[in-house]
């Protein structure tokens, strides 16, 4: 009892076959850049909180270093105090950062 299969169902199973394997290729290529997305956000992540830190440090020195700075200092720089200095300052509501420096 041989069971012969047609020409027809050979390439119907050859083509579902090859179907099956791309459908596994893309799905593999698919995962793979999940896993790397993962793996950098999270190395972005890692990153944000050292740069915050190093904000963190810029800022805590820029804070003493200005806490240091008195008249005495800032004469002996070679900077003077201007006493009686004004700004103008418009005060309409019309007025925009964007009206005030179009050019």
């Amino acid at each position: 009892m041989t069971h012969r299969i047609s020409f027809l169902e050979q390439k119907t199973v050859h083509g579902l076959f090859s179907l099956f394997c791309m459908l596994c290729i893309v799905y593999c290529v698919i995962l793979v850049a999940i896993v790397f997305s993962v793996i950098q956000r999270k190395e972005n992540a890692l990153a944000s909180t050292t740069l915050t830190n190093r904000l963190m440090e810029v800022e805590n020195h820029y804070a003493d270093t200005l806490a240091t700075l008195d008249d005495s200092t800032l004469a002996s720089l070679g900077f003077h105090k201007f006493d009686g200095t004004t700004f103008a300052v418009r005060k309409d509501p019309i007025a925009t950062y964007a009206l005030l420096y179009a050019r």
